[in-house]
């Protein structure tokens, strides 16, 4: 087994921390230049909105539907699209930085980098994240749904073509439950509490050509909730709760 420098790993993080540093920055200043933008643009509309005549006078001495009524209302109306803008970016960067926030006091314990775009998946469950039942592996949702969609093109890779992106194994059947099953059972009996979560849900509710017995079903997900899996805790919640 080959062993990691500590240093080499010490350095590693600091890069990915200075990485993220950058991108916080870079958005924070484009969202600030945006906002100086579009402050400047409004003051300079309310400005020369001032100089001329009011609407109500415009309309009293030229009627409805007089073009200068209509240039009149067109500028009230780029004035409120450009403040509705403002409003908007300020409240994004407002979230922007309570979610940053968030993250740094309170750090997900389920995040996982994807193994293929390295992004990192904040909270995995299985509405984030494709499971591979032949090796065990995932990736995140987006890469799993952009491989499916190149796999139906002309051109695509045969020698990639319905196979786990991972260990290159083939995926079963659409729909081929025993299958699936086999190859999740590797992983149950060796712990994995995605895969107790895959089986217990399944006896808990009877499908997928899984007998009905919500004794042995909610045993393993229980099984998998004591190991922290998402998936398995919200389940038991539900189960409890009902």
């Amino acid at each position: 087994l080959l062993l990691m420098d500590p240093h080499i790993s010490s350095t590693t993080m600091a890069d990915e921390k200075e990485q993220q540093l950058r991108e916080k920055i870079a958005f924070t200043t484009v969202a600030d230049e945006k906002e100086q933008q579009l402050r400047e643009k409004i003051a300079s509309q309310k400005t020369h909105m001032a100089n001329l005549p009011t609407l109500q006078s415009i309309v009293d001495e030229t009627g409805f539907t007089s073009p200068g009524t209509k240039a009149r209302a067109q500028l009230i109306k780029e004035l409120s699209d450009n403040e509705e803008q403002l409003e908007l970016l300020i409240e994004s960067k407002r979230v922007a930085a309570v979610v940053r926030l968030q993250d740094e006091l309170h750090p997900p314990e389920d995040s996982e980098d994807c193994p293929v775009c390295l992004e990192t998946i904040k909270h995995v469950n299985c509405m984030t994240m494709t499971r591979f039942y032949c090796c065990g592996g995932f990736t995140c949702t987006k890469c799993s749904e952009e491989r499916k969609a190149k796999g139906k093109e002309e051109g695509f890779d045969e020698m990639y073509r319905d196979k786990c992106p991972l260990c290159r194994e083939e995926f079963p059947n659409e729909g081929d439950y025993k299958e699936l099953g086999t190859r999740a059972l590797e992983h149950s009996n060796k712990g994995k509490a995605w895969a107790q979560m895959y089986f217990g849900a399944r006896y808990l509710n009877g499908i997928h050509d899984f007998s009905l017995d919500e004794k042995k079903g909610l045993k393993l997900i229980e099984e998998a909730a004591d190991q922290r899996d998402p998936d398995a805790l919200f389940m038991l919640a539900l189960e409890y709760n009902i």
